[in-house]
């Protein structure tokens, strides 16, 4: 076995999905983002005989000094040899040396090895997430969401303040929220001249067919996630992702509630 991770090449593309079809109860996504984190960069495997049996993708956020690591996938026949660390450190090292100085991943709650692992490496949960899927339609109705004089209401010195792309999750600077303003991706509900519901909408660069809607409060954001679910039928989208720190949604029609996640860091 080699034991330096590589860069990915096109034509490992076919032995990583032989292994990652089952990672997951209901399959794997790494087939959607292949193609988009090859081309991104940072796409790296382990191997044997220069045969992929492990793989992971990385993104870099200069301006917020963090790595992102994701796709952390390893072969079955090759698991508890250290290779899943190895390939951690490889990419944290490689962040080191590029004055990255936090480190972000997301688990979900039910894998209990990733989660061991990561705290074996020094990462601690920060927040808890709340995943819900949804399809996209045409809503009839007329829903009453605006995407200015919202702006002011993120709590930027909030510790969890961050906003979502791609299944990334992302420091909120000040910066960004202006980018993100000026291209009304924050909408938000007002009951009474005050927000009541404030969420960011993104449209996932990785992710087949995806729209991402982050809900970061609301005692009543019913009319939001019906306001994304036209946007995303308008703009040609057929799923619709819902992610939240809240603890439940409203009842929505087909609006099913996935496994939550934990969102660890670790300072490098």
């Amino acid at each position: 076995m080699e034991n330096i991770p590589r860069l990915a090449k096109n034509s490992d593309k076919e032995h990583v999905l032989n292994f990652c079809e089952k990672t997951f109860s209901w399959g794997d996504y790494i087939h959607e983002v292949w193609d988009s984190w090859i081309d991104e960069g940072n796409l790296i495997v382990v191997t044997q005989n220069d045969i992929p049996i492990s793989m992971t993708h990385a993104a870099f956020y200069p301006d917020e000094n963090m790595i992102w690591i994701e796709g952390i996938r390893v072969n079955k026949n090759f698991r508890k040899n250290g290779i899943a660390q190895k390939m951690i450190s490889y990419l944290e090292k490689t962040a080191q040396s590029q004055n990255c100085t936090i480190s972000r991943m997301l688990i979900a709650s039910e894998n209990e090895p990733s989660l061991s692992l990561a705290k074996k490496l020094g990462y601690k949960i920060i927040s808890k997430w709340n995943y819900f899927s949804l399809e996209s339609k045409p809503i009839g109705e007329q829903i009453h969401i605006m995407s200015n004089s919202c702006i002011d209401s993120i709590n930027l010195d909030s510790q969890n303040s961050h906003f979502i792309e791609s299944w990334r999750w992302i420091p909120l600077t000040d910066e960004r929220l202006k980018k993100l303003d000026s291209e009304n991706k924050i909408f938000c509900q007002k009951n009474n001249e005050k927000i009541s519901t404030l969420g960011i909408i993104t449209e996932s660069k990785s992710f087949e067919n995806t729209i991402i809607l982050e809900i970061i409060s609301g005692t009543n954001s019913e009319q939001l996630i019906k306001f994304t679910q036209n946007l995303a039928y308008q703009k040609n989208y057929s799923k619709v992702r819902i992610l939240t720190e809240l603890d439940s949604l409203p009842s929505i029609h087909n609006l099913e509630n996935k496994f939550p996640f934990y969102l660890v860091e670790k300072k490098l």
